[in-house]
C-alpha cells in the first residue's frame, strides 16, 4: 500500500487557529514517560541548556541543542523534544525563523504529529508570516499546553514558559523599534493590536522609549530619529483603521525583510 503525501503545515491565519485549537483539545501534549529511555548525553546537556536560558544566552542554547540533536541516537523517541523544543524557541528569540522551522521539519512524522510540536510549528509559521495578531495567540496556546497538570516533564514546561516569555518580550521590542521607523505617528489601538498589551502598558513602554502620547487624540508619536527614507502614511488611509492596520503590517514586513 502506497502512503499518500504528507499533510502540508497550516499557513493561513484560519488554519493556524484551527491547528492551535486542535492541539489544545488533544488529550495529552506529549506521551507520558517522556524522559524515559532518553540518551545518556541528555543528562549532561539539558542542565547546560537550562543554565543558558537563565543567563539569557540564547546563542549558546541553540548551539548546544543543535549539536546534541544531530549527534544523539534514537531520533524517533519523544525525548528528542527535550532538546528540539528549547532550540526552536531559542531561534525564534533571535529572529532566526528559518532555522526554527528547519529544526521542526527534521522531526519524523511520529513526533511532528504530536500536539506539542504541532503547536510549536503553528507558532513558527505565524512568525514566518509576520502575523503579529496570531503570534500572541499561538504563544498562549503553547504555554497552556505545557502548564497542563498532565504535561509529562515539569523541567521542560518551565523552560518553555521562560523561553516563550522571552520571545514575546523580544518580539514587542522589535515591533516598537520597527514601528518607530515606519511611522511618524500611530493610533494607540493599533499599537495595542501589534503588542497584545492593554493601553496603559503600551503608553508606559512607549514613554520609556521617549515616545510622546496625546490623550485627546490617542496618538503615539515615536521619538524623532527620522531618516530620509522614513515611511509615511498615505492620506487616503487615515479614515480607515483596517486599511491603516494593513498598511502598518505591510510596512513592518518590508522593514523586516
Amino acid at each position: 500500500m502506497v502512503n499518500g503525501p504528507p499533510t502540508p503545515p497550516a499557513t493561513t491565519p484560519a488554519e493556524l487557529r484551527e491547528e492551535a485549537a486542535q492541539a489544545a483539545e488533544a488529550p495529552s501534549a506529549l506521551p507520558q514517560g517522556l524522559s524515559q529511555s532518553k540518551p545518556e548525553i541528555y543528562d549532561t546537556v539539558i542542565p547546560l541548556m537550562a543554565e543558558a536560558i537563565v543567563k539569557h544566552d540564547y546563542q549558546t542554547l541553540v548551539n548546544i541543542a543543535e549539536e546534541t540533536d544531530i549527534s544523539a541516537p534514537n531520533d524517533r523517541h519523544p525525548s528528542r523534544l527535550l532538546i528540539v523544543a528549547p532550540m526552536v524557541l531559542g531561534h525564534l528569540i533571535q529572529d532566526d525563523v528559518p532555522l526554527a522551522r528547519h529544526a521542526l521539519l527534521r522531526l519524523p512524522d511520529s513526533l511532528a504529529s504530536l500536539p506539542f510540536p504541532r503547536a510549536l510549528m503553528a507558532l513558527v509559521t505565524s512568525a514566518m508570516n509576520r502575523d503579529h495578531a496570531t503570534i500572541y495567540d499561538q504563544a498562549a496556546t503553547l504555554d497552556s499546553l505545557v502548564t497542563q497538570p498532565d504535561f509529562p516533564d515539569k523541567d521542560l514546561a518551565s523552560a518553555i514558559s521562560a523561553l516563550l516569555s522571552a520571545f514575546i518580550d523580544h518580539l514587542r521590542q522589535r515591533t516598537f523599534a520597527l514601528l518607530s521607523k515606519a511611522y511618524l505617528s500611530l493610533p494607540l489601538p493599533l499599537a495595542c493590536a501589534y503588542t497584545a498589551l492593554p493601553p496603559e502598558q503600551v503608553i508606559t513602554i512607549a514613554e520609556g522609549r521617549s515616545w510622546s502620547y496625546d490623550p485627546s487624540t490617542q496618538i503615539l508619536t515615536p521619538k524623532l530619529d527620522v531618516k530620509a527614507d522614513l515611511l509615511t502614511e498615505p492620506a487616503a488611509l487615515r479614515s480607515s483603521s483596517l486599511a491603516t492596520f494593513n498598511f502598518v503590517a505591510d510596512s513592518v514586513a518590508r522593514l523586516e525583510a
